[in-house]
């Protein structure tokens, strides 16, 4: 099997297949793309070739000699790459569905994988606990990233019937089969040397997938360390972004989004991954952000659709002054007064407008989505955009709202003035609830000059803008 034709494994897939995956099973009933038994090793795929690898109840039907199974796990870690997301679901073993199938051969638990984990391994021979370290005497590294206990289904009806507490709940799942179905387990492949941290992004109504963040999340303690600790960032936007993109995805053949401020990809991966049809250029002048940003498009084989250029957006082509935070480089800027003094980072970078990088394309490819979180020039981005929105571009419009860091670059504030003189319906996005409230441009210009004060100078929200004839309830429902 040739290398660059193989990105996805779905490996034991049964009657469930997916599409864009090499859907594999040893029993040909099932119809797989490819007939393999997992248990014969070597598998017909080259070392280092898979990204992304699917063991959907599939694991505790292998090996029910011990060494067999590790021979899988083995394999498993020979043909994925550095940095591969494998995804495993398993029947828990005080659920019947584990106990009444007679071809589950064993338990595989968050524990049982702890032995594949290298760094766990390292932390039993230094407390000089008694467990096989599988991990070192193998050479396997399977990082675990996240794991969750899917409940039974008629336990938790029972649970909610019955009110019971969180407490309740942990001690009634320690006391009766069958209140745990399944665990999910997410695991990353490591063979290099690891100096980012990995998350499990886990947007809304999608499948979840892994990002590089900074490695100490303090040291970006917005975006990076969200992701991080809860597996989302701005989680009411994104789900509003994404069905916006799902739903413009199903009637065009292509949907393009500008992404102004990508920062490590949050937005851009969110956007790419919701439909195979969404293509997303990235502008972030941050090297550090933008290293992230091109790491994370090559995890998630988006490179074809998703583009990153090293631009700060603005109102004006040439070159600026970049502030970069000392104690968290989120805060980052054009504009120096929003960026603490002490300790910051300030290095020169190139600048263009709305007007430069759309100039010469044609009306119907220019981007259908705009995305910009730009520390304060967002009414310097949209006054940069003069000509083209002249031409009529009108895409669906996302942007952070930092009155205090608007009045610091120096731009008077009449953005959205100019968006509702262009017929743009304007809502502000609830951060507590998938709930966007109508606005009017009078409303946002209060807004503007209630919050400029010292006392509100880190508030901030978002504002979605949509071009006239749009409705917003079939986004939103």
């Amino acid at each position: 099997m040739s290398k660059d034709k193989i990105v996805k494994l779905n490996l034991g897939c049964g009657f469930h297949h997916y599409e864009g995956w090499l859907n594999v099973d040893k029993q040909e009933a099932c119809e797989p793309d490819m007939q393999v038994d997992l248990e014969e090793t070597p598998w017909p795929f080259e070392d280092n070739s898979v990204s992304e690898v699917r063991l959907i109840h599939t694991l505790e039907h292998l090996g029910q000699d011990p060494r067999t199974f590790v021979a899988v796990m083995a394999e498993l870690y020979r043909v994925c790459r550095h940095g591969a997301h494998v995804h495993i679901l398993s029947s828990h073993p005080r659920h019947e569905s584990f106990l009444s199938d007679p071809t589950v051969t064993r338990a595989v638990t968050v524990n049982s994988m702890q032995f594949f984990d290298r760094q766990v391994n390292e932390q039993w021979k230094e407390r000089g606990v008694g467990n096989t370290p599988v991990a070192l005497y193998e050479n396997l590294d399977f990082r675990i990233i996240n794991y969750k206990l899917v409940l039974d289904e008629n336990f938790t009806r029972h649970a909610m019937a019955k009110k019971w507490s969180n407490a309740d709940l942990r001690v009634n799942i320690n006391l009766y089969n069958n209140a745990i179905a399944a665990t999910e387990i997410h695991l990353v492949v490591m063979k290099d040397k690891e100096d980012d941290r990995f998350a499990l992004a886990t947007p809304l109504n999608m499948e979840p997938y892994l990002m590089a963040v900074y490695a100490d999340v303090n040291a970006e303690a917005h975006v990076s360390r969200s992701i991080a600790q809860t597996g989302q960032w701005e989680p009411t936007e994104s789900t509003v972004i994404a069905r916006i993109l799902k739903k413009t995805s199903a009637e065009r053949k292509r949907v393009s989004v500008l992404n102004l401020g990508a920062n490590v990809g949050w937005y851009a991966l969110l956007a790419a991954r919701s439909a195979a049809n969404v293509f997303v250029d990235c502008y972030e002048p941050q090297a550090e952000n933008r290293r992230l940003l091109e790491r994370n498009i090559a995890m998630n084989d988006v490179a074809d659709r998703v583009t990153v250029n090293p631009l700060a957006v603005t109102d004006v082509q040439g070159k600026a002054q970049l502030y970069i935070g000392a104690k968290d480089r989120y805060v980052s800027s054009l504009v120096s007064a929003t960026v603490p003094e002490e300790g910051r980072v300030e290095l020169e970078v190139d600048t263009d407008c709305l007007d430069g990088i759309l100039k010469g394309k044609q009306l119907a490819r220019m981007p259908d989505v705009l995305i910009m979180d730009v520390g304060g020039c967002e009414q310097k981005v949209i006054n940069g955009g003069a000509r083209v929105f002249e031409r009529g571009w009108r895409p669906v419009i996302f942007t952070k709202f930092q009155p205090s860091a608007i009045a610091a670059a120096g731009a008077e504030c009449d953005m959205f003035k100019k968006l509702s003189g262009m017929k743009y319906q304007l809502f502000v996005i609830s951060a507590k609830a998938l709930n966007l409230t109508p606005v009017t441009a009078e409303q946002l210009a209060k807004y503007y000059v209630d919050l400029n004060k010292p006392k509100t100078r880190d508030r901030y929200f978002n504002v979605l803008a949509l071009p006239e004839g749009v409705d917003v309830k079939q986004f939103v429902g």
